[in-house]
């Protein structure tokens, strides 16, 4: 949705990189010193889209919104699950991270940042490297103290993007088919 992408370009959290028209993801510290910048094309060619980190990339913070009053953390791999998460759900409250791989470091530092968080939520991807680390994440946090939930996108999808991919091409399809049973019933 418009109103998601407006949001990220206001915080200074995503813009489109004038030579390749590609989108840049900016991963921010507590005083607002950008420190991650992943890339992502906005075309696919033979069903795989450019992706990449920007040179000089710090892997201990990732994409993420903070909300000082939030005590939830929400987990993803990718910036784009982040923004279908945000999509799906409505939500602009919680703190969220794309930690930009499956290393743990931007959770580590997020937590040291906000000290506030009690829960974490991980909604890793429906693969094998997905599954294996939020099993791994949920336990070493666990153990930490956090409460911790497994939120992987349902069965079938392998992330949030494809899910939401999926319910919008469901939307469309069904807005079709009621167009043309009002056609037909006009026609009558």
């Amino acid at each position: 949705r418009k109103e998601i992408i407006d949001f990220f370009i206001q915080g200074n959290l995503m813009y489109e990189s004038r030579q390749y028209h590609n989108i840049v993801f900016k991963g921010k510290d507590k005083e607002g010193v950008t420190r991650f910048a992943s890339m992502r094309g906005v075309f696919d060619h033979d069903g795989k889209s450019f992706r990449c980190d920007v040179v000089g990339n710090d892997k201990n913070y990732g994409f993420q919104v903070a909300n000082e009053e939030s005590k939830e953390l929400v987990v993803f791999e990718a910036a784009i699950d982040l923004l279908s998460y945000m999509d799906i759900y409505d939500d602009d409250q919680t703190n969220k991270l794309a930690l930009g791989m499956l290393g743990d470091a931007p959770i580590e530092t997020f937590l040291e940042e906000h000290p506030q968080i009690s829960s974490i939520k991980f909604c890793l991807d429906n693969d094998d490297p997905g599954r294996k680390a939020t099993e791994n994440f949920m336990a070493k946090y666990y153990e930490k103290g956090f409460e911790v939930e497994d939120a992987a996108p349902p069965i079938g999808y392998k992330d949030y993007n494809e899910w939401l991919v999926a319910m919008k091409q469901q939307l469309l399809e069904e807005s079709k088919r009621q167009n043309e049973i009002i056609s037909q019933e006009t026609k009558r």
